[in-house]
């Protein structure tokens, strides 16, 4: 990776993209959030490091979020383009093998890397996500329609949406996901841009557009069979149904797969943010080449 703190968060820049680091050892690990969230979904987690000497930690904002820039106006969000970003990322930075966390969305991101590049990832831990998002053949043009009728309404709509205050905004994130107000304060924070006006979202409107595209079932397990990078699942006690289905569904595509529980929702790390980072640590020590 690049010489120091400062530079790499420049080379960061450079690609247009935003992050926060930790600790200060030789080994990299990229830390990568979920939909609609932000670097800050890992801050309760990494502030326990202190002068961490094994690792350098990175946690992105990944296109669209937080503090990050949002893709060409002509562009889309395409899940599978969150992947080539991971891997322009490591080699702007000049980064043979790294350690992936990914969460949710992130860990979706992680794991599909894994699979296409195993030679650059020494280990990874996935929080309460694996696998992708699969739709059904028979569904495919109604996925495109619904997507096309998005892009449609959006280009007739105003994105200066503006709420009246910061408290607004948490109460909205509140209505539409299981996370306590404190998280959900840390990460809209990051989310937006306080105006005079009042208070505007940073992520691109876009991100909440259907995706024109989505593996079948079938087409996933083809592309994330056989991941043989050491893989530990941290599985939230009180996390969403869909990941209790997804897990049956791709664990058998991982030749070194351990699963541990981690009380809290689906923001686990966020709630036992000590006990997470720890079973992370534990992980990554065991791989850990420098």
């Amino acid at each position: 990776m690049t010489s120091d703190k400062k530079n790499t968060l420049d080379a960061l820049k450079e690609i247009g993209l935003s992050g926060q680091i930790y600790g200060q050892g030789e080994q990299l690990v990229i830390c990568l959030h979920g939909w609609l969230d932000n670097s800050d979904s890992f801050k309760p987690m990494l502030e326990f490091i202190d002068e961490d000497k094994n690792f350098t930690w990175i946690a992105i904002d990944l296109p669209g979020h937080g503090h990050s820039q949002w893709r060409s106006h002509d562009a889309h969000y395409y899940f599978i383009d969150y992947v080539y970003d991971l891997k322009f990322l490591l080699e702007k930075l000049r980064c043979q093998k790294v350690m992936l966390v990914g969460h949710s969305m992130g860990a979706m991101i992680c794991n599909l890397f894994a699979a296409c590049y195993p030679g650059n990832v020494l280990a990874m831990a996935l929080i309460d996500g694996i696998g992708v998002v699969t739709t059904k053949p028979s569904e495919s043009k109604q996925q495109l329609i619904n997507a096309f009728r998005q892009r449609s309404k959006a280009q007739q709509q105003s994105n200066t949406k503006l709420f009246s205050n910061f408290e607004e905004v948490v109460a909205a994130r509140l209505k539409v996901s299981d996370l306590e107000y404190e998280n959900a304060a840390l990460l809209m924070r990051r989310n937006v841009e306080i105006l005079p006006e009042g208070v505007k979202l940073r992520t691109d409107p876009r991100l909440k557009q259907h995706s024109g595209f989505r593996f079948s079932a079938a087409q996933a397990l083809a592309c994330l069979e056989n991941i043989e990078v050491p893989t530990l699942f941290l599985k939230a006690s009180n996390g969403y149904p869909l990941i209790e289905l997804q897990l049956k569904v791709f664990e058998k595509c991982f030749t070194q797969f351990e699963v541990v529980l981690i009380n809290g929702g689906h923001h686990c790390h966020m709630e036992n943010a000590s006990e997470t980072l720890q079973s992370i640590s534990f992980h990554f020590d065991a791989y850990n080449e420098t």
